[in-house]
């Protein structure tokens, strides 16, 4: 008895294949992908990552959250601007009225000027600098600088290990110097540099995948 075969494309692929018509699925001989048959010979298939999907949902959730808390904070930022140039800017003219009817007191207000000018500008956009670095969203195979990994020097390398493992690193490795003599015992584990991807200038708030290399050195006998 001849066997019926049908001719069909595999979804994930795209290699041509032959199936036996009676059959409800197969597999591609190439990538392996499970094909259905339906009854007109059709096949359908479809892939699910439900944890894929779950992920892409909950970052979906997590970024609407972080624009909704950044526009209420650039919201309250301006009104501190507008608030700090307009407190600038009125000191300013009591000071040139100060100056223009010979009154000292009025013109010390162009010295409070100078001072709401400088030092409200500092506290503004030094302060927006450190809070775009904490609203910058990280990934689910991404792990954020936190400042405790920034200051890691002369601290017992087993406890900066743990650290950026528990912090979500991958490859974490500790490596002894082998640099202590008698005189130097004192400094036995404590760690001399962490560097990651060999670069050692990383900042609170900087970004890295999970499967970076960290390299932490040292100090030993």
């Amino acid at each position: 008895m001849a066997i019926s075969l049908v001719s069909i494309k595999c979804p994930q692929c795209g290699a041509d294949l032959s199936v036996e018509s009676t059959r409800e699925f197969s597999f591609c001989q190439y990538c392996g992908t499970k094909v259905m048959l339906n009854n007109e010979n059709e096949y359908i298939y479809r892939t699910i990552d439900e944890a894929g999907i779950k992920q892409a949902e909950t970052d979906r959730i997590v970024k609407l959250r972080q624009l909704d808390m950044e526009e209420k904070s650039n919201f309250s930022r301006k009104t501190l601007i507008v608030a700090w140039l307009a407190a600038t800017a009125i000191l300013i003219l009591i000071g040139i009225i100060g100056f223009t009817i010979d009154n000292e007191g009025m013109g010390m207000c162009m010295l409070f000027a100078m001072c709401v000018g400088m030092w409200g500008g500092i506290g503004l956009f030094m302060g927006d600098n450190k809070k775009k670095k904490a609203h910058i969203a990280v990934g689910a195979n991404e792990v954020a600088i936190t400042e405790a990994m920034t200051e890691c020097t002369e601290r017992n390398y087993n406890s900066v290990v743990m650290l950026f493992k528990g912090a979500g690193f991958l490859n974490v490795t500790a490596v002894p110097l082998n640099d202590l003599n008698m005189f130097n015992q004192k400094k036995n584990g404590q760690v001399e540099e962490v560097t990651i991807n060999g670069n050692n200038e990383f900042e609170e708030g900087d970004i890295f995948p999970k499967n970076s290399n960290v390299l932490i050195t040292y100090h030993s006998k």
